[in-house]
């Protein structure tokens, strides 16, 4: 059964185990940038190993079976992460009730981001599919929202599974790198770019986090996790109320403006 279900795949699991050796044995990397110090993490080298290793063709028992399987291991591991965080920020809940009202109210940037995305998106010429993707950071939870409302057959559908897609292979490695930045250039607090990496996604959560640590030595570690975590479980929670109440209705309303402006002026 183990066989059958390709877990027991042991080249494949060989390939990961090496790709995390090597990001281990090359360790951070800091690059210097006047003031600002950008940090590279192990996690992001294995991220591109295995993207290498998926990418040569003479390589062929790293292909799209495999990655099904490692996208179910990663499900597993997930899991594993959350139950530590979860121990973890239990002693610092006192700093993290200390933040009030905030770690519920960053999530209204989603708004923001659709005055912005949005527009860009119909005057580039896209269609309903931009409400999709851009009424949320598309991660699972808004996924299924989309499904629900308008069908997994639908062009919003297409929209939110675009981001989805384009936020598993980039969103790593955006959080891993920009959070850390404006830490460094003290524009804003460990603590407020730990509850920015918890937008949603466990991986992109991991990755930012880590480089908050790198670019603070000098906070709790488990104060920034607990902050990260916990606004992570908010955002999974509040952007699906939030897209279904506010921003889908919005950008709904914005789109029709939109393209029939564009058709006056036509």
């Amino acid at each position: 059964m183990w066989k059958n279900k390709n877990w027991g795949d042991y080249k494949f699991h060989m390939v990961i185990l090496a790709c995390c050796v090597v990001a281990e044995l090359i360790g951070p990397i800091r690059i210097p940038f006047g003031k600002v110090t950008v940090t590279f993490l192990p996690l992001l080298y294995s991220m591109l190993l295995v993207l290498i290793v998926y990418l040569i063709k003479p390589v062929r028992f790293v292909k799209e079976r495999q990655a099904e399987i490692g996208s179910a291991m990663l499900t597993l591991s997930v899991a594993f992460l959350m139950a530590k965080l979860g121990i973890t920020s239990g002693s610092s809940i006192k700093e993290v009730i200390s933040a009030g009202p905030v770690l519920i109210l960053q999530n209204l940037g989603n708004v923001g981001t659709l005055f912005v995305a949005l527009p860009i998106a119909i005057l580039l010429g896209m269609g309903r599919e931009s409400i999709g993707m851009t009424h949320a950071m598309s991660r699972e939870p808004n996924v299924a929202l989309i499904s629900d409302m308008f069908g997994p057959d639908s062009d919003e559908f297409k929209g939110v599974m675009t981001c989805y897609i384009v936020g598993t292979i980039f969103g790593t490695i955006f959080m891993s790198i920009v959070p850390p930045i404006f830490v460094s250039l003290g524009i804003f607090s460990p603590e407020s770019a730990a509850m920015a990496v918890g937008a949603g996604s466990a991986s992109m959560m991991t990755a930012g986090l880590a480089g908050v640590m790198e670019a603070s030595p000098a906070s709790n570690p488990d104060v920034l996790t607990a902050f990260a975590s916990i606004s992570n479980v908010i955002s999974s929670a509040i952007s699906v109320y939030l897209g279904l109440f506010i921003t889908i209705p919005l950008g709904n309303k914005i789109f029709k403006l939109m393209k029939k402006g564009k058709k006056e002026v036509a």
